[in-house]
């Protein structure tokens, strides 16, 4: 059954952390409009940047979700509050995110937009060869990816990695022959943002 993953990206101000008192009514009201799972954290190479992922699993879908307006007010009018410019939010629909991949000491989160000429049926051969060397390799707990495009735009890639350490991914990095079994993935790619994210979880 598929997951759709909605990932929430949001500069905070300074002094506010993932665990300011608004970004935990918005997780309670989240958790009340229905979600069971969510992941949270704070980027260690941008530390003021929050990235927040809301589970739709299980056939809980999009549709069953009700945000209680009356009690929480605006999702996005709270989330404003605490941040310095609107906040970027995607919705990317996985055939499975297992709980390993967060619940790892560090997330790698991949967010890359492809190249408007990219054949996404070859892209995701070679991306499902790159995550079949990750599962085997030291220091990574499960991994997951999906590409997704909306009508009109390019195709998004979000990949998710669980490591044991940002060290582990880089020496995996290193290890000969990476480069080029990266090389079909990154000439497709137009832009690409990765963050490594201690997430905590929330069910």
């Amino acid at each position: 059954m598929p997951t759709i993953v909605e990932l929430i990206i949001v500069d905070l101000k300074e002094g506010v952390g993932k665990d300011d008192a608004t970004l935990k009514k918005l997780r309670e009201g989240a958790a009340k409009g229905g979600l069971k799972r969510q992941s949270y954290g704070l980027s260690i190479e941008h530390p003021s940047k929050l990235y927040w992922a809301l589970f739709f699993e299980n056939g809980f879908e999009l549709k069953d979700f009700k945000w209680p307006a009356e009690e929480y007010g605006s999702f996005a009018d709270q989330l404003k509050t605490v941040s310095t410019s609107d906040f970027t939010r995607y919705f990317v629909t996985f055939d499975d995110v297992p709980s390993k991949i967060t619940d790892a000491p560090v997330t790698e989160t991949a967010i890359a937009t492809l190249k408007t000429d990219t054949n996404v049926p070859k892209f995701k051969e070679a991306q499902d060869a790159v995550v079949a060397k990750l599962l085997s390799a030291p220091g990574v707990h499960a991994a997951a990816y999906a590409v997704t495009a909306e009508a009109g735009s390019q195709a998004v890639l979000l990949l998710l990695v669980g490591w044991d350490s940002v060290e582990a991914h880089k020496a995996l990095r290193a290890v000969p022959g990476s480069e080029a079994l990266l090389a079909p993935i990154h000439a497709a790619l137009d832009k690409i943002d990765v963050a490594h994210v201690p997430f905590t979880n929330q069910a």
